[in-house]
């Protein structure tokens, strides 16, 4: 019954969140400097140029025309909620009559269409089609992340001071230190094209350069070319995936294995872990299950952070390889003024930060017993 009141309560708690959530999100799109269409009129010679009077029409058929306040409760009510409540004079088309035309809100998870990036598309079926390739490149990331830093900072712990625990925490400051856009450049300049050192001095197969796969047969000296990988199959997108991976992980594991380290140099200082060592246990049963089950809490805690970084992708490694995932549908709609796409991956984000912390505290029960949800 503790455990019912306590997510009943977290529950209202995650509603109120997400709901100042979304107008902080709302104000700050709607109150920039120009508003969505101050670059309608950019790079256009005079001829081409929008009339103010065409420009007005454009307000009017994006739903711009009405005040913020019914703006925001239209985003996220509906269109058909104003006929509810009689105020059909704020829609930009009858919703009784073309229904099709009008937005449900988004906390039926329908964003509107997209203004500029896939004009007149849902942006929900723009959001569908990227999340795949960002949820394959993150998973694997996280996946090669987990399985090197965690055992890297549980040996560095409980070898302090060794030669491996130096050269651990030399890796962790370089990874942490490295900017990634210009460590993603780096690994394009060293091992992506025919001109690489990679292939030009070692003579190995080189790797793509960015996208999610090809769209051509790969040329010759290529690793794509060597596997015999066809334009689109699975092992095409698995080699796509390598570069982006390798970048995403490192700044991973610098982060997760000093955060490992840390928490084992503390937990093996504690009274219960000598005292397991007095009875006579294995020196590996002592750590593996003694230690390491208290040390993984702060990893819990940091690991379910990570489940909206899965969603929104990384921007920039997604930019600099090109790679058509969330984090660079964010970024290019971000230069299109495209605002109900920005609009929908910030909402959505907020959403799972709000799940996400929820789920570290379930599972902080789960990984130490003496905490309790009540």
């Amino acid at each position: 019954m503790a455990i019912v009141n306590y997510l009943i309560r977290r529950l209202f708690q995650m509603m109120i969140v997400i709901l100042l959530s979304s107008m902080a999100i709302y104000a700050i799109m709607n109150l920039a400097p120009g508003g969505p269409l101050s670059g309608i009129n950019l790079g256009a010679d005079r001829k081409s140029r929008l009339s103010p009077e065409e420009i007005r029409r454009i307000e009017e058929f994006l739903g711009l025309h009405r005040p913020l306040h019914w703006r925001y409760i239209v985003w996220l009510l509906g269109e058909d909620w104003l006929d509810d409540v009689g105020l059909s004079h704020l829609q930009r088309t009858s919703c009784r009559q073309i229904p099709t035309e009008c937005t449900r809100g988004v906390i039926r998870f329908d964003f509107g269409d997209s203004w500029r990036l896939a004009a007149g598309q849902r942006v929900i079926d723009l959001i569908w089609f990227r999340l795949p390739n960002t949820l394959l490149l993150m998973t694997s990331a996280t996946l090669l992340s987990l399985l090197v830093a965690i055992p890297i900072g549980i040996y560095s712990a409980v070898r302090q001071y060794s030669l491996l625990d130096y050269v651990a925490t030399t890796f962790a400051f370089f990874g942490t230190a490295m900017p990634v856009f210009w460590f993603g450049l780096m690994m394009i300049f060293l091992f992506s094209g025919p001109r690489s050192p990679w292939y030009q001095v070692l003579g190995l197969p080189y790797l793509p350069t960015g996208n999610t796969f090809s769209l051509r047969p790969p040329p010759p000296g290529s690793l794509l070319h060597v596997l015999g990988a066809t334009p689109g199959s699975p092992l095409d997108r698995a080699v796509h995936l390598i570069l982006p991976t390798l970048v995403l992980s490192l700044l991973y594991m610098a982060g997760w294995s000093r955060y490992t380290r840390s928490s084992m140099l503390e937990v093996l200082r504690q009274d219960y872990v000598r005292t397991a060592r007095a009875k006579g246990l294995i020196e590996r049963v002592v750590i593996m299950k003694h230690a390491l089950r208290n040390a993984l809490i702060p990893i819990v805690t940091i690991l379910t952070l990570e489940i909206p970084g899965i969603f929104s992708g990384a921007v920039i490694t997604e930019t600099i390889f090109n790679y058509k995932g969330m984090g660079r549908l964010y970024y290019d709609a971000l230069q299109a003024d495209d605002w109900p796409v920005v609009m929908a991956l910030l909402f959505i984000t907020s959403l799972l930060v709000v799940f996400a912390n929820l789920l570290a505290d379930i599972l902080y029960t789960i990984v130490d017993p003496r905490i309790r949800l009540e």
